[in-house]
C-alpha cells in the first residue's frame, strides 16, 4: 500500500464520521424542532383563552375605575357643597351667639353687684377708667423705653 492509498483511507474514514456526526446532530436538531413546534402549538392554545380573560378583566376594570371616578366627583362636589353651608351658618350664628353671651355675662354681673349691694357703675365712669389705664400703660411704656441705655 501506498502513501496516497492510506490517506485516501483515512480521508474517508474522517469523512465518514463526520457525515455520522452531521446525521446525529440534524436527527438531535429535527427532534427539538418537533418538541419546539409542540410547545408553540400548547403555548397557543393556552395563551388566547388567557389573552381574552385578561381583556375581560381590564375592561371590567375600566367600568369600575369610571364608576369610582364618578363617585368621587359626586364626594368633591357634596364636600364642597357642606364647607358652602358650613361657612354660611358660621357667618349667620356667629353674630348673634357672640351678642347673646355677652348680653348674659353682663346681665350675671349686674345681678351679681345688685346681691352683693353695690351700686351700679355708670357707663361714662366705667369708660373714663378704661382711658385713664390705657393712659397710665402708655406712660410707664414711654418711660421704660427712655430709661433704656444707649447703644454706642
Amino acid at each position: 500500500m501506498s502513501a496516497g492509498d492510506v490517506l485516501a483511507v483515512v480521508a474517508a474514514t474522517v469523512v465518514t464520521m463526520l457525515v455520522a456526526v452531521l446525521g446525529a446532530s440534524l436527527i438531535a436538531v429535527t427532534r427539538t424542532l418537533r418538541e419546539l413546534r409542540d410547545t408553540a402549538t400548547a403555548l397557543h392554545d393556552e395563551a388566547i383563552p388567557l389573552l381574552e380573560a385578561a381583556r375581560d378583566a381590564v375592561c371590567d376594570a375600566a367600568t369600575e375605575v369610571d364608576r369610582v371616578e364618578r363617585l368621587v366627583t359626586s364626594a368633591e362636589r357634596l364636600s364642597g357643597a357642606v364647607d358652602g353651608a358650613s361657612r354660611l351658618a358660621a357667618r349667620t350664628l356667629r353674630s348673634p351667639v357672640v351678642k347673646a353671651m355677652a348680653f348674659g355675662t353682663g346681665v350675671s354681673r349686674a345681678a351679681q353687684r345688685l346681691r352683693e349691694g353695690e351700686p351700679p357703675v355708670p357707663v361714662a365712669r366705667r369708660r373714663r377708667g378704661r382711658r385713664r389705664r390705657a393712659r397710665t400703660r402708655d406712660a410707664i411704656a414711654a418711660d421704660v423705653l427712655a430709661a433704656k441705655p444707649k447703644a454706642s
